[in-house]
């Protein structure tokens, strides 16, 4: 078994010990990603010289490559640079911890062109060194797709040259909530200490987190939540709301009926405005607007709102929404860039341009919206939350079921229209590296595989045993797994399951490595 994650398409084994080492020459095509796979290459002194030759090969899919080994050098195969980069990912992989493997013979591409992971930098913020480690691994996983979630109702974390209230004021909170125990009475226990100055990416910042994950062969798909999840905006102003009356940043979590004015066209101005900065620091084709748990409690008493709708002639709430976000694909288009959001978005299908991308995340009670939006020969990327959010503890979501999820988890028959896997890291309850990278890189790593690899081919048995001899190789990396007990669910004290989920409390067993930590369900 080859130690491979993900695991490729076709992988044999042959005679002979080949060495992978700075002293390895690169020739041929696609130098281009020379620079940056060149300090990735193990120092091994005792290494044998030897050469990578890469050839461009059209008829290769993309993104796939060709891979063998000869007389001691390495031949790579590929129709672009990104499966050029991904066979020396491989390679990497293949010498774990040293500089040499045993000779192989591999051809492989992905099952899915979109293969991502999201992390919520609004509710608590990440450092570029850390968002910059994780495209790290996301690289050596062969993952293309960072998305990058940015404002919240508890925080806004890009800077907006035009709006500077935003960060000044919109990236501070007054407390933050520790988990959902009280919740209904506004009792939670929480942190009064102020969270967010300070804690944005300014707009240098952000064209470095870009051009580090392009050439890790990265896209970065940033996301601006709108018109829900819009608190933090309106704190900074107010007229963006339906009453207009001041607020504050939320300490709160979870869905707030205060959200963005669709009758106005202050909103569509100023998410316009936003859109021009962002499509100056972001190049990707895609941009993610959100749309997500957006309660009209306040659509259905505002009067601009209510004659917005009677002047369009739409049949209701949802159908402005709808019309909003048709207003801002619009404008994306203009800018080269197509819309992505969450699967809410499809409330209003009937009217919604065809070309928005749904992000399926949460299944809607005795609706085919999605699988209709499919058959319809429309495109979305699958999300579910039962399989792959990564926030709940393990005991809660075992690694196993993360590995086990695809398209056949949404009724999904033909998924010729599905662009892909992604994958959400929400915050809420995430306060410290820790705590990330244990929720994290193990079902990252899961998540990989379930977007690269073909169904045939996948195995968890296999899986989890190519994780554990990865080990070293992820620690090599500054990423410590946690152990397989915890990873494999097995890790909540003798207590009642019902109890245990009402509370919101998972314990984990004494170990030296972990704390007994509180960690919560939040699931929508």
């Amino acid at each position: 078994m080859l130690n491979l994650i993900p695991q490729p398409l076709r992988a044999e084994s042959t005679k002979g010990l080949v060495w992978f080492s700075k002293k390895t020459t690169f020739s041929g095509a696609f130098s281009g990603i020379y620079p940056v796979l060149r300090p990735m290459l193990p120092l091994c002194e005792e290494a044998q010289e030897n050469t990578l030759l890469f050839q461009k090969d059209s008829s290769l899919p993309e993104e796939g490559y060709r891979l063998h080994c000869e007389n001691g050098d390495l031949f790579v195969e590929a129709s672009d640079q990104r499966g050029a980069f991904y066979a020396v990912m491989t390679l990497l992989q293949l010498c774990g911890e040293g500089a040499t493997f045993e000779s192989v013979s591999i051809e492989d591409a992905p099952r899915y062109h979109h293969r991502g992971f999201m992390l919520d930098c609004a509710r608590h913020f990440w450092s570029v060194k850390k968002i910059k480690q994780i495209l790290d691994i996301m690289a050596r996983l062969k993952m293309n797709v960072f998305h990058w979630h940015l404002t919240e109702d508890q925080g806004w974390r890009i800077e907006i040259k035009k709006y500077p209230l935003l960060t000044e004021k919109g990236a501070i909170r007054k407390s933050t909530a520790l988990s959902l125990t009280g919740y209904e009475e506004h009792k939670e226990p929480r942190d009064y200490t102020e969270y967010g100055r300070g804690l944005f990416y300014t707009q240098e910042e952000v064209r470095d987190v870009v051009a580090y994950a392009k050439a890790r062969q990265i896209d970065i798909l940033p996301e601006i939540d709108m018109p829900g999840h819009f608190v933090a905006a309106i704190a900074c102003y107010p007229h963006l709301s339906c009453t207009g009356e001041p607020t504050e940043v939320s300490d709160r979590w979870g869905v707030l009926d205060n959200i963005g004015c669709c009758g106005k066209e202050d909103i569509y101005n100023f998410v316009k405005d936003i859109i021009d900065e962002l499509c100056e620091l972001f190049p990707y084709p895609y941009f993610h607007i959100g749309g997500d748990e957006v309660p009209k409690t306040r659509w259905k008493q505002c009067p601009a709102c209510q004659a917005k709708i009677k002047e369009l002639g739409l049949k209701d709430e949802n159908a402005l929404q709808g019309h909003f976000n048709n207003v801002i694909t619009a404008y994306l288009r203009e800018k080269g860039r197509s819309t992505v959001g969450w699967n809410e978005i499809l409330e209003a299908s009937d009217t919604l341009d065809p070309t928005i991308i749904p992000q399926w995340w949460t299944p809607m009670e005795g609706s085919h919206r999605e699988l209709d939006w499919l058959a319809a020969g429309n495109h979305l990327i699958i999300s579910l939350i039962d399989y792959v959010y990564m926030a709940p503890a393990y005991a809660i979501r075992p690694l196993a079921k993360t590995y086990s999820f695809g398209p056949d988890k949404l009724g999904i028959t033909d998924d010729t229209n599905v662009l892909g896997v992604e994958a959400p890291q929400w915050t809420e309850y995430i306060r410290d590296e820790e705590k990330l990278d244990i929720n994290t890189f193990p079902r990252l790593s899961a998540i990989a595989e379930v977007a690269w690899t073909q169904p045939e081919n996948k195995d968890y048995d296999s899986f989890e045993q190519r994780l554990e001899n990865l080990r070293g190789y992820y620690a090599k990396l500054g990423v410590k797994l946690p152990p397989a007990w915890l990873y494999r669910g097995d890790s909540i004290a003798p207590v009642d399951e019902k109890d245990r989920i009402e509370k919101g409390w998972a314990v984990w067993k004494n170990d030296p490595y972990f704390e007994i930590k509180m960690l919560h369900e939040k699931e929508g």
